[in-house]
């Protein structure tokens, strides 16, 4: 190729976020009109630009060309010497091109920040905080740490006491605060702090923070301890109120066969020797409607004709029903939920029980207060199908005190 190419300086000095320029003379030395293309090659070449990228020389002429390296202000573009070219083409020869080397210095900035992670960190006894320090430069920093508190309230231990963060990372260090003094109980105490970040040959960094001191019995145990007291308070008289009397019950219930067994034997031996006999079995619990022992059964049958999907009995006037004992019967094993509900005309529905079938086969309530129907209320017993239109096939016998039973 019949050129030359000449740089004006092979060393170029640059300070990031601003520019340094140097300059490259082609003269073409040949016979013919040429066209010629300069690029800058090498790690540099991302922030260097030429201007004009393209010369055209007639024989024997000569131009220059700017080449101005203009690096960002960033940690990836670190202070060193790079080294660069400038490579230069001809149109007319395309195969042959000149390559012109030189240095740019890229020279040192300092961008450091350093951060408290908690801002205020919390404790009784000790608390704990991180420092986090943030080189944004392009240089290597080393720094060294201390803490101070102006009241003198405060211990700081610092692990690692000193830090070193290349360009474009993070440090951290840990903080452990420990107060001198302590308290049991009160209000939190809050005292300030600050750590400080010597760095060489740099202004000192400080960055403020603060410990709140707690008192050595947290503020919830108190409420705690008086929660539990409650719920132990609630546990007792449902035991007495609740679980005793249906243990009791339930024991009872256990021991009727043998006590029916006995009561055999005893009307056995009186009737060999004929007395009156008053009262009755089948009940439990007081007798509030002053009527007599009575039992009977409600059953619902969705096979019968028509489908029988309620059965009720209704207390005529001047009488009264008391409930003691519920038997519920799914013999079958069907799907549903049966509702016992005590009706009253003009009066909305009450429900006293939802059962699901799936979840019983024999399933009994005993009431230590019984459940108590008037006059011209109503004990109905009725099943909803799961799905609809399947088997339900249920019934209840209730056991209790009745008076003024309504005739067969």
């Amino acid at each position: 190729m019949a050129a030359t190419a000449t740089l004006a300086s092979k060393g170029v000095t640059v300070t990031p976020g601003g520019e340094a320029v140097t300059e490259v003379r082609i003269r073409n030395s040949g016979t013919v009109v040429d066209q010629f293309t300069l690029e800058v090659l090498g790690d540099a070449s991302a922030w260097a630009i030429v201007e004009p990228a393209v010369v055209p020389l007639f024989p024997g002429a000569e131009a220059v060309a700017r080449v101005r390296f203009k690096p960002p202000k960033s940690s990836s573009v670190l202070a060193k010497a790079i080294p660069f070219a400038v490579r230069v083409k001809s149109r007319e020869d395309a195969r042959a091109s000149l390559v012109e080397e030189g240095v740019v210095e890229v020279g040192p900035f300092n961008d450091t920040t350093a951060e408290l992670i908690p801002r205020t960190a919390k404790g009784s006894s000790h608390a704990r905080a991180q420092l986090a320090l943030d080189n944004r430069g392009n240089v290597r920093i080393n720094a060294r740490l201390t803490a101070a508190d102006p009241d003198r309230k405060l211990n700081f231990t610092i692990t690692p006491p000193a830090l070193t963060a290349e360009p474009g990372t993070a440090s951290f260090a840990s903080i452990r605060i420990n107060p001198r003094t302590r308290f049991l109980t009160g209000p939190p105490k809050l005292a300030p702090y600050k750590v400080n970040v010597h760095q060489d040959g740099l202004p000192t960094i400080t960055v403020d923070g603060s410990m709140q001191q707690e008192g050595l019995i947290p503020p919830w145990l108190l409420p705690a301890i008086i929660g539990l007291a409650a719920l132990l308070l609630v546990l007792a008289i449902l035991w007495f109120f609740v679980l005793k009397p249906s243990i009791s019950s339930a024991a009872k219930d256990a021991v009727a066969p043998q006590t029916s067994s006995l009561q055999q034997q005893v009307n056995t031996l009186k009737a060999a020797n004929p007395a009156p006999v008053t009262g009755g079995g089948g009940a439990t619990g007081p007798n509030p409607v002053k009527g007599d022992v009575w039992s009977s059964r409600l059953a619902v049958n969705s096979q019968a004709t028509p489908a029988q999907l309620e059965s009720a009995i209704t207390v005529p006037q001047g009488g009264g029903l008391a409930v003691t004992d519920l038997v519920f019967e799914n013999p079958s094993g069907n799907s549903g939920t049966i509702y016992l509900v005590r009706r009253e005309t003009s009066k909305p529905d009450q429900v006293l029980l939802v059962l699901r079938l799936e979840n019983f086969r024999d399933l009994d309530f005993h009431f230590v207060t019984p459940l108590v129907f008037k006059e011209s209320q109503t004990m109905t017993l009725s099943c909803s199908p799961d799905p609809a239109g399947s088997l339900c096939n249920a019934s209840v016998y209730y056991s209790g005190y009745f008076k003024n039973p309504p005739s067969s």
